[in-house]
């Protein structure tokens, strides 16, 4: 019985909390399966996961059309020590280089 309430226990903190805005977008794989997942629904969460796409998709064009501006981007993220900023444009460069 003892065994049975500690797993109990354990298991409520295994529910999956919402991702925030900047972990989706230095995560690109993990924001494209939440945002197939949040398709027709209007959550706050799944319009945070669309607000993400939309702005992940607009960094990815803006790297197509000028990868030297996306390298002074990250370097002025770096200067200003902003890391989110920094992870969130290597993310969208590992996303958009071919391998």
């Amino acid at each position: 019985m003892l065994s049975l309430l500690a797993s109990v226990f354990v298991c409520v903190g295994c529910q999956q909390q919402p991702l925030n805005y900047d972990y989706l977008m230095q995560h690109p794989e993990v924001l494209l399966k939440q945002y197939e997942r949040c398709r027709g629904q209007s959550t706050a969460y799944c319009d945070e996961v669309v607000r993400a796409a939309e702005d992940f998709n607009a960094l990815t064009h803006q790297r197509a059309e000028n990868a030297e501006l996306m390298g002074m981007q990250i370097m002025k993220a770096q200067q200003a020590g902003d890391e989110n900023k920094v992870k969130t444009l290597y993310a969208v460069v590992r996303a958009t280089s071919a391998e």
